[in-house]
């Protein structure tokens, strides 16, 4: 009977992750005293195999964390300048506290079905103490990421936030306020009156659904004179936003203005390069790469509204570890989600 508990069911028990659960009960690093006594007591609680002397003792050694990200495609170039960030920020944490960080674990959403991300969530939460996560909200992913923090798996959302839980920490923009000030750029920089294209990653993306709001607000309340078209899907992928792109070119001749809200902005640009419009298009994208730079340098795109990569690095990481000290330290207060980090306009004369 004992055989078929396993070191996950003894994590559940415990309320902490599987790789902190296997360092009690195989002597793979030092923990707290604390949290080794909460291991044995659930592995006892479980019929979990134990031997009679594994008794915790007290140690003022630091507990390493491993850290886990989930992001988008890595086929990406905004994720995989995403993921370096990150990888430095863990570096320079690395260096100010030896010890205190295990190797991290990335893994990207390359299939992007709900049902394949649950599994990647459920995987990562098995390897790594607390993940950062850029995914899209569904049933199955939100009963992934609850589970995970039913068994002591903090969770941050990255660029989009997850769920209403008011204990899950969300690291990005005010994506409302990004989509308002989009609407403000097209209005001061576009022509006075005429269509206007938006296109969002995926409707179940809270992030985009909050610019495509804002901009939509913004535009109701100040440019009445500028139609907002209904949102085209790009899945992020750039070969959806090249189709969508010349679709919208074919179909719209009176296009003033076009606001990608989402990911796919290298498909939209190769689009704008093979059918240049008939008429100057304000053309406004997320985030900046080598991609978007040579845009704007050569009059492709108009604006370029950016998160800034290295500030969303080190607020992610400061608060990955803020809630495992917290998980790890019940008498420390509870973590302060970190404000909506500011965004940079990128034009040609400053890219």
């Amino acid at each position: 009977m004992s055989n078929r508990i396993t070191i996950a069911a003894v994590a559940q028990a415990a309320g902490l992750s599987v790789s902190t659960v296997d360092r009690v009960l195989n002597s793979r690093a030092p923990v707290k005293s604390q949290t080794a006594e909460r291991v044995l007591q659930a592995a006892r609680a479980t019929g979990y195999p134990i031997g009679t002397d594994s008794t915790p003792t007290e140690t003022h050694a630091t507990e390493a964390y491993r850290l886990g990200f989930l992001l988008q495609s890595a086929e990406q170039p905004f994720y995989k300048e995403l993921q370096q960030q990150l990888e430095q920020a863990l570096r320079s944490r690395s260096l100010l506290t030896p010890g205190r960080l295990n190797s991290p674990v990335f893994a990207f959403t390359d299939d992007t079905s709900p049902n394949v991300i649950a599994r990647q969530i459920d995987s990562l939460a098995n390897q790594c103490d607390a993940l950062a996560l850029t995914c899209y909200e569904h049933p199955s992913i939100i009963q992934a990421i609850e589970n995970a923090e039913i068994r002591g798996v903090p969770i941050t959302a990255l660029l989009s936030p997850l769920g209403a839980a008011p204990r899950r920490p969300y690291i990005g923009l005010d994506n409302r306020r990004a989509g308002r000030s989009v609407g403000w750029a097209v209005a001061q920089l576009g022509h006075n009156s005429g269509k206007v294209g938006i296109m969002i990653g995926h409707h179940r993306f809270v992030g985009h659904e909050l610019r495509d709001m804002g901009f939509r607000s913004y535009c109701r309340e100040q440019a009445p004179q500028l139609t907002v078209l209904e949102p085209m899907i790009s899945l992020d992928n750039h070969e959806v936003a090249y189709r969508n792109t010349r679709q919208l070119l074919e179909d719209h001749t009176d296009l003033c203005a076009l606001y990608i809200a989402g990911g796919g902005m290298e498909g939209v640009i190769r689009a704008l390069r093979d059918s240049p419009p008939a008429q100057p298009l304000c053309v406004i994208v997320q985030e900046l790469t080598s991609d978007s730079r040579q845009a704007l340098i050569d009059g492709v795109i108009t604006l370029v509204l950016a998160t800034p990569l290295r500030q969303l690095a080190g607020d992610t990481l400061n608060q990955m570890l803020a809630a495992l000290e917290h998980r790890d330290h019940s008498a420390l207060p509870a973590p302060i989600t970190t404000p909506a980090l500011p965004f940079i306009l990128y034009h040609a004369e400053n890219c």
